[in-house]
């Protein structure tokens, strides 16, 4: 028996030990959902308690696994946890690889959005070699949205069943290669192709990047990873123009391809490098198998993770992964309401990233590079942003112990009013008559908006869905990403019809209304998760994870500095509808 903290043998006397405690096993079936646990027993702090009083390895205790047949008696196994405050956990990997891991990943953000309007900016010199139209430039803008929004629908959720860290890096080999791609492009066709593919490829830096930052992070840290890596995706959008634009000049369009593509090509042996496995599940279920090859069942039971346990056919866990977003996004309201509210938001935002050539051009009279300095606006808004995002998390470490995950909203509020505003300002003032810079104010008011809004509806849904945070990201990312093509395809017509005033007057309309979404869930948003299969349970796993820590840090007379208040901060007052 391994020796112990003075402090074990006193808390021992306190806590009773079970060893044949039943772990939940969760399992998510489309066809009904609500039917979510094997066992309503709760995973208690005191199980694993155990280790400290057996020759078992750190962070394991003996259980039972119930069996397909309800005659035969439960399987006894020992089931693999991580020990506390284990560098192998994620929430607990140091620092140094916490913030290589958020490099890499956010990078990669930042590139695909770069490559968002790095494209309509190197229109020009496309459209005179390969004989192109305007339309057919729109369609490249869409076609990257969409496949931003239905490629994580299959690759996202297999993720989480294999992992993350591999999924990344055939990611950036695939978005480098699609580059090539659409920079030894000979006709309109491959160009089109090319772009769908890239964003499909891209689109990992979007949907993957919330999950894994709920991995390695606890809720209250997560404000500031999570602010960052929503800068990045709007930052970049105006970064890629602007600079882009000097390649268009004097190089030609194909070098915004070949530049792209060395930048991320640099980026790959960087992610291969600093990117480490996050999901927990993968990581407990390779303990497992390490541990029965080296010791079988020298200790009276094999070695079991809970993962393994819910194993399924590939077919069946394939069936299960791309169906849960559009589950969640069908029968979760927050992640329905969240998703149409980023969806218009989205909407407006690549209404500015196609329609900005076009209003500056045809209302101004703008040259190349005038339009290119307009995307500025963007990255000035990504930054005001960042500084609201500021003021958001001091109002959630000021709130959080009474309001739960929904003080994430304090933000989302404002920039619902701001989101409006900048829609109503930017169409109104649209006009040869009125200066070019009123315009910019509404595209500014509107980026820091639709900021504030993208951290919230990440930050927001990946607390609600703990371990789930990709599916329920990729639903609204699904959302989001459409609509932003659809609008893409749609806004010069609609200028056209409409003009710039009307159209950007009635997205303001739109906005107005949908600014209700944060203030509806701040006041019953306890309500609104008491009724959801997942929400709830999924969020009392994550509190009842952080309990088991502390507890165990705590009856081993170990710092438990750096674990979550699961009573302040995963207060989410369900016992209170």
């Amino acid at each position: 028996m391994r020796d112990r903290h003075p402090t074990d043998a006193r808390r021992q006397s306190e806590l009773t030990i079970d060893e044949e405690e039943t772990p939940i096993a969760l399992t998510f079936d489309t066809a009904a959902p609500y039917a979510m646990a094997a066992s309503q027993e709760k995973p208690s702090a005191r199980t694993s308690l155990s280790t400290l009083v057996s020759n078992l390895p750190d962070g394991c205790h003996f259980g039972q696994l119930p069996q397909d047949d309800a005659d035969a008696p439960p399987q006894r196994v020992i089931w693999v946890e991580f020990p506390p405050n284990s560098p192998d956990n994620p929430f607990y990997f140091h620092r140094g690889r916490k913030a290589g891991i958020t490099f890499v990943a956010i990078f990669f953000t930042l590139m695909a959005a770069y490559a968002s309007s790095a494209f309509p900016i190197s229109a020009p010199s496309m459209v005179a070699e390969l004989g192109t139209s305007e339309q057919n430039v729109s369609a490249g803008v869409a076609l990257y949205a969409f496949g931003f929004g239905l490629f994580p629908l299959f690759l996202a959720p297999i993720s989480e069943e294999f992992g993350r860290k591999w999924t990344y890096i055939f990611s950036v080999f695939c978005f480098c290669l699609f580059h090539l791609l659409g920079g030894l492009a000979k006709n309109t066709a491959t160009v089109l192709v090319g772009r769908f593919l890239l964003g499909g490829a891209g689109s990992m830096g979007a949907t993957l990047v919330g999950g894994t930052i709920s991995d390695i992070f606890i809720p209250s840290q997560r404000g500031v990873p999570m602010a960052m890596f929503s800068f990045c995706a709007v930052f970049g959008t105006g970064l890629g123009a602007t600079t882009m634009v000097f390649a268009e000049i004097h190089l030609g369009w194909r070098w915004v391809w070949w530049i792209q593509m060395i930048v991320i090509g640099a980026l790959l042996p960087l992610m291969i490098l600093f990117m480490k496995e996050t999901r927990s599940s993968v990581l407990l279920t390779r303990r497992a198998r390490a541990l029965r090859k080296e010791r079988g069942l020298s200790d009276g039971a094999p070695y079991m993770s809970q993962a393994e346990t819910e194993k399924e056919t590939f077919l069946r866990a394939m069936l299960h992964s791309c169906s849960r977003p559009l589950v969640f996004l069908a029968r979760e309201p927050t992640v329905m309401f969240f998703s149409a509210w980023i969806a218009l938001g989205w909407g407006v935002f690549y209404t500015q990233i196609a329609g900005i050539p076009y209003i500056y051009k045809h209302v101004y009279g703008f040259g190349p590079v005038g339009v290119g300095m307009v995307y500025w606006a963007i990255c000035l808004g990504a930054v005001l942003g960042m500084a609201m995002n500021t003021w958001t998390e001091v109002m959630y470490r000021r709130h959080a112990p009474t309001k739960g995950v929904e003080a994430r909203l304090y933000g989302a509020m404002a920039g619902g009013v701001l989101f409006a505003a900048g829609c109503f300002i930017c169409g109104l003032t649209c006009l040869p008559t009125v200066h070019w810079i009123a315009p910019c104010i509404g595209i500014v008011l509107i980026l820091t908006a639709v900021m504030g809004i993208y951290i919230t509806a990440f930050t927001y849904l990946a607390e609600c869905y703990g371990i789930y945070a990709s599916s329920a990201i990729a639903a609204q990312s699904f959302c989001r990403n459409m609509a932003g093509g659809a609008f893409s395809f749609i806004t010069k017509p609609m200028f056209a019809r409409l003009s710039v005033r009307w159209s950007l007057v009635l997205c303001g309309g739109l906005a107005s209304l949908l600014a209700l979404v944060p203030f509806v869930a701040f006041v019953w948003g306890p309500a609104i998760r008491a009724r959801s299969p997942y929400s709830r349970r999924l969020m009392a796993m994550e509190r009842d994870r952080q309990a088991t820590e502390k507890a165990e840090r705590e009856a081993r007379g170990m710092d438990a500095t750096g674990v979550e208040d699961p009573d302040a901060v995963f207060e989410d007052n369900v016992g209170k509808v």
